[in-house]
């Protein structure tokens, strides 16, 4: 009988230990703020300004699932479900899909991870470390280029890491599943097409980085032309300053303006203590087929009341040469052709 109970409470403790190597871990974030523009297009007027709440200001508000199981050998199955969402009005962001910020699941090694479904590109995966705002969905290089923080349906990726350096790869079969045509057409294997390449080297102190990204047309029509993005950055810290400097460039036959175009950005951060990061960056684009060459110079202070919890002031000030029409959060119609922007948005963010 003690022998059968000894077998027992060592079979259940292996079942318990084969148990504790897998998890499925909840996480999220929640981030809102009070936001102010001015010059923004109004019919009645020549523009108006206007105060009100935004979601997703320095970080997109978002809920997940992110699963891992111990297959053994140093071989894990992995899988994350991530969905957008908007505080300001509870509805769920990407277009109301349920996992629209990502949905994969892969296999994990020493030599790399291999994941398949809708994933980051590779420009968010190996930049966002690299640029002064980390690719803020507002007052960041994202406003001057969204696919800078793009994701891909339909996507092939693979990652690895060694020591210092970081390995991606990335093919798409189909970028946009919502988009008719625009996604695994057969017959066709470029409509909707993304491939992409980019690594980042990390020396401690300094730290370097750079993409290739190819997109195909999203109809069979123009599944020929493409749009490429060439991106380098780089960030290096001294003491509890931290500066950026980098550099995108664009050639696309798929746009109608701003086919040809260089954006540069620079800028530093400084950390006060534990609690307080101060950012300054500047962001410029230089439109090569017309006069077109907004700026934005961005401020921001973060205060940090705890690990999971903090509090920020973001500024941008957009000046549009040349009859460009970049706002503060981007080319969204926000602001009037050839006018200036003023951005200041007060937010609270929690990561659970």
């Amino acid at each position: 009988m003690k022998g059968k109970l000894a077998v027992a409470g060592i079979t259940t403790a292996l079942s318990m230990s084969a148990h504790a190597q897998s998890s499925v871990t909840v996480y999220g974030v929640a981030d809102a703020g009070i936001e102010y523009l001015n010059h923004i297009p109004n019919p009645s007027k020549q523009s108006s300004d206007v105060v009100r709440m935004t979601s997703g200001n320095i970080a997109g508000s978002r809920w997940g699932l992110r699963g891992v199981d111990d297959l053994g050998g140093g071989l894990k199955g992995v899988f994350v479900l991530e969905g957008g969402m908007s505080l300001d009005s509870g509805g769920a962001a990407q277009g109301g899909r349920l996992f629209g910020r990502r949905a994969y699941v892969g296999l994990s090694s020493p030599y790399g991870q291999l994941t398949m479904g809708r994933q980051y590109n590779l420009t968010f995966d190996l930049i966002i470390g690299l640029d002064p705002m980390t690719l803020a969905p507002k007052y960041s290089a994202y406003s001057h280029d969204t696919w800078l923080a793009g994701r891909t349906d339909n996507a092939v990726k693979y990652t690895g890491k060694f020591g210092g350096l970081t390995a991606e790869a990335l093919y798409s079969f189909g970028v946009d599943s919502t988009i008719a045509n625009g996604s695994e057409v057969p017959g066709n294997s470029r409509v909707g097409r993304e491939m992409s390449a980019g690594a980042t080297y990390d020396m401690g102190s300094f730290r370097i980085g750079g993409v290739y990204d190819q997109l195909n047309g999203t109809s069979v029509a123009n599944a020929g032309k493409t749009e490429r993005r060439y991106v380098a950055s780089m960030a290096g810290d001294i003491g509890p300053i931290t500066a950026y400097l980098g550099y995108r460039r664009l050639v696309s036959q798929l746009l109608t303006t701003m086919t040809r175009t260089d954006l540069f950005w620079a800028g530093a951060n400084w950390s006060v203590g534990q609690a307080v990061r101060l950012t300054g960056a500047v962001y410029k684009t230089n439109d090569r087929t017309s006069s077109k060459d907004p700026m934005s110079v961005v401020l921001s202070a973060d205060y940090r009341f705890s690990k999971r919890t903090d509090a920020y002031v973001n500024a941008s000030y957009t000046l549009n040469k040349g009859g460009s029409a970049l706002s503060a959060n981007g080319y969204d119609g926000s602001v009037i052709a050839g006018a200036n922007q003023l951005g200041v948005v007060l937010g609270l963010r929690h990561a659970f």
